[in-house]
């Protein structure tokens, strides 16, 4: 049987190569132009699970974030539990709507810390649509679903630089989110989230470095022997989210505190 040679130049399907070669479409393409630009319009939700062999401070294991997409402005929450981010999504979602901001819709992936009753009836009564992402496509969650990642090996490099222990990471972890709400961003054209989304430039003269030293003095009545030391080792980082000057960690007695100067 003789095949003409033009057959061959013109494009045809094979049946058995598209089911043993095929590839998940890019999503990249498609989602470029869905991109809202408008602040509060559309945030998205994600929780991470830091891991059960590493309990932060008030026995927190997990974290969430709220991302808004138009102003790419974040916020953070350590969690105990994955249940406790339906609280914070709805206190946040009631604050942004008192103060006059519109959100028509919030996105997120399909776990039962977000799609629950509870939720869905409280976004319905205030008219924002529910998008939860469809299933194993993580695709759809993109830009919280990344940062979750960003933000921890920031936190992570942060953390080994200062020799902080590991318990203090719901800590350091908000203390990047605020750095990372005042540093520029490609999204946004060399603009900071906060500017984006509250409209003036961040102030940035009172950062303190993370892990910087410090010492506290103990009080006589609080010395147990003469050769106690008279000053306590501080471990300080800055804390703008929480309208604090310092947080402070006492090294010998493995305490947190907070100063405001």
């Amino acid at each position: 049987m003789e095949i003409p040679a033009a057959l061959f130049k013109k494009k045809f399907t094979c049946l058995s190569c598209m089911p043993a070669k095929g590839k998940v479409m890019s999503y990249k393409a498609s989602a470029a132009g869905k991109r809202t630009k408008i602040n509060y319009e559309r945030p998205t939700s994600d929780t991470c699970d830091m891991g059960k062999f590493l309990p932060g401070l008030g026995r927190m294991r997990y974290f969430q974030l709220i991302y808004d997409e138009g102003s790419r402005y974040k916020w953070c929450f350590p969690l105990k539990s994955k249940g406790d981010a339906n609280a914070n999504t709805i206190k946040l979602t009631t604050e942004l709507l008192a103060a006059g901001h519109r959100i028509k819709s919030f996105t997120s992936d399909g776990g039962g810390e977000f799609v629950n009753t509870e939720l869905k009836l409280f976004m319905e009564a205030r008219g924002i649509r529910f998008d939860p992402t469809h299933p194993y496509t993580p695709e759809g969650n993109a830009l919280v679903e990344k940062l979750n990642g960003v933000l921890v090996n920031k936190m992570r490099a942060a953390m080994y630089a200062a020799d902080l222990p590991n318990t203090l990471w719901p800590e350091v972890l908000q203390y990047i989110v605020d750095i990372d709400n005042m540093s520029p961003t490609r999204a946004l054209k060399g603009k900071t989230p906060s500017e984006k989304l509250l409209g003036t430039v961040p102030n940035v003269a009172k950062i303190r470095v993370c892990g910087l030293v410090g010492f506290v003095f103990v009080v006589k009545a609080k010395r147990s022997t003469s050769c106690v030391p008279r000053r306590n080792q501080l471990c300080c980082w800055g804390s703008l989210a929480r309208q604090l000057d310092i947080v402070c960690f006492i090294c010998e007695l493995g305490r947190l505190s907070r100063l405001v100067t």
